[in-house]
């Protein structure tokens, strides 16, 4: 009986050994699951980090920026009431190259036949084709208002206008007679040889103050040689610059000589007649100095060496001119000395005497006028209006003759226009839904899964050209921190849950294995009886 239950007690452990086994194997496959789902849990707590938004930028009243969501909708601006307020992005099959449209978009395309006008009828969008621009417009309706005055007819045949246009340039710039020459040159010469200093242009060759008193010259016997002029002219004619030296009350130790058809000589610093014969000491007197002695009062100086040299200021001047020449020279109004005078005579005869020429050349036109059977006022009258018109055709062909399509709604009407000629150039267009296109998600999840791109359209080039967020300042893309913090809590609720099962796990592991050491030891003792009393039972019968 002994031996029957020590077998009976070792089934019972060994069928206990056997489920208590089973039962860590369970075990050991639901902690390895618990590995798995640890991962799996990981993941996806990464991936939220990793997750972003695409955001495209747009524009308030106030010209603001805002940055909305990504959604397809928002990238077109299709929902947007002002779609100037910022850039159109599209998107396009990676597939087939054809964009995404809405539903209405998809069919007035299809239904147009590849024609704008068929397309924007099917969007309702109303228009007028081949506008003008204002400045077109405008110019041609000077020229019409030109013609509906008779403008545009030529008044006078060519040789009238030609004769006439000739005879009145005459009179605005009518030829120069002998006297206004010769008082240009008069006032000229003054002018520029009284303020001539070291390094003037004109020369010292005799030849200025000649030509000064041919000029005056030509003068004399005319309407003008009278009076003051006269005094003055004669002055200049007469002027002996040795007349300067030999007066002592003009020169000190200066001696000139003047001999006949030769020039003046000056000796300066000789106090005796021996000494003028020192030819180291001889200077000429040039045609410069003397229209400087004569223009401007005989004022000279002598540099530190001796020299005459150019002229003086007025404290340090020597006058040369008499009593009567002050006298005559102060009746010219604002005068000081011969250079001013002959200046105001010149500038005085100048005018008188274009004045003069006009006066004939305007009774030439006259004499014209009247053997046509004309009047000057009218005719100006009509040669203007002539000209206006030519010129106002003038101005409207250089306007740009292109033509534009004016829009009902400005703002509306050319976004339709550029999603026209965006869909031709990609080859066509296909269906998005209403819940896709409103979506936050759609488009950043088509791109991550490479089905879609987001693609802007070159209206020079006529072409679709693919973008990315980070390539486009009007687009960026942005972490959802809410997700994120939504994340972090996820993860460490199903982290803690899965931590906890494992706890579990091990304990009733380590307590399985415990009662598997004492079922084995148990086993093992019943064994070691078993076999001991085998060996007693044989030992008796042996």
């Amino acid at each position: 009986m002994g031996l029957a239950a020590s077998q009976a007690r070792l089934l019972s452990l060994t069928a206990r050994q056997h489920t208590v086994e089973h039962r860590a194997q369970y075990l050991q496959a639901q902690k390895l699951r618990l590995a798995n789902d640890s991962d799996r849990v990981y993941e996806k707590y990464i991936n939220a980090l990793d997750a972003t938004q695409i955001e495209t930028r747009t524009y308030d009243k106030e010209g603001k920026v805002h940055w909305l969501e990504g959604s397809y909708n928002n990238l077109m601006r299709y929902t947007a009431d002002d779609k100037s307020a910022g850039n159109v992005y599209y998107v396009q099959d990676i597939n087939d190259g054809k964009l995404y449209m809405p539903q209405e978009v998809c069919k007035a395309y299809n239904d147009s036949g590849e024609d704008l006008f068929n397309f924007l009828d099917g969007m309702n969008i109303r228009y007028i084709k081949d506008v003008h621009t204002d400045e077109y417009i405008e110019a041609q309706k000077v020229v019409e208002e030109d013609i509906r005055k008779g403008w545009n007819i030529k008044p006078y045949d060519t040789d009238f206008t030609s004769e006439y246009t000739y005879l009145k340039g005459v009179v605005s710039n009518p030829p120069k007679s002998n006297l206004y020459n010769a008082a240009n040159a008069l006032f000229s010469i003054a002018a520029y040889t009284q303020n001539a200093q070291s390094g003037a242009y004109l020369p010292s060759n005799g030849s200025y103050l000649t030509e000064l008193r041919t000029n005056i010259n030509t003068l004399k016997g005319t309407e003008y040689y009278n009076g003051s002029v006269q005094t003055i002219l004669d002055y200049v004619s007469n002027f002996n610059i040795a007349e300067i030296f030999d007066n002592p009350n003009n020169v000190q130790n200066l001696v000139a000589i003047n001999q006949p058809n030769k020039d003046i000589y000056i000796y300066y610093d000789k106090e005796t007649e021996d000494a003028k014969t020192d030819e180291a000491d001889k200077q000429v007197i040039d045609d410069l100095t003397k229209l400087k002695l004569l223009l401007n009062g005989g004022q000279y100086k002598l540099n530190n060496t001796g020299i005459l040299t150019g002229i003086l200021n007025a404290t340090d001047a020597t006058d040369i001119y008499s009593e009567t020449i002050k006298n005559t020279i102060s009746t010219f109004n604002g005068c000081t000395n011969i250079g001013d005078v002959l200046q105001e005579i010149g500038n005085n005869i100048k005018s008188a005497e274009i004045e003069k020429a006009r006066e004939a050349a305007q009774a030439d036109l006259d004499t014209f006028l009247t053997s046509k059977g004309y009047d000057q006022e009218t005719v100006e009258t009509n040669l203007a209006n002539y000209k206006q018109y030519c010129d106002d055709v003038v101005t409207f062909n250089s306007q740009s003759k292109d033509t534009h399509t004016e829009y009902h709604d400005p703002d509306k009407g050319p976004y339709y226009e550029r999603i026209f000629y965006a869909i031709k150039s990609a080859g066509g267009c296909k269906e998005i839904n209403d819940a896709n296109a409103k979506s936050s998600t759609w488009v950043t999840s088509m791109i991550k899964n490479a089905q879609v791109v987001l693609a802007t359209f070159d209206e020079d080039t006529n072409e679709i050209d693919n973008i990315t967020a980070s390539s486009n300042p009007g687009l960026r893309e942005v972490s959802n921190d809410q997700e994120i913090m939504n994340a972090d809590s996820e993860y460490e609720a199903e982290m803690a849950a899965i931590d906890s099962k494992d706890t579990k796990y091990s304990t009733e592991l380590n307590q399985l294995e415990e009662e598997r050491s004492a079922i084995q030891t148990e086993i093992d003792s019943l064994k070691q009886i078993a076999k001991d009393n085998i060996a007693s039972t044989f030992k008796l019968f042996t």
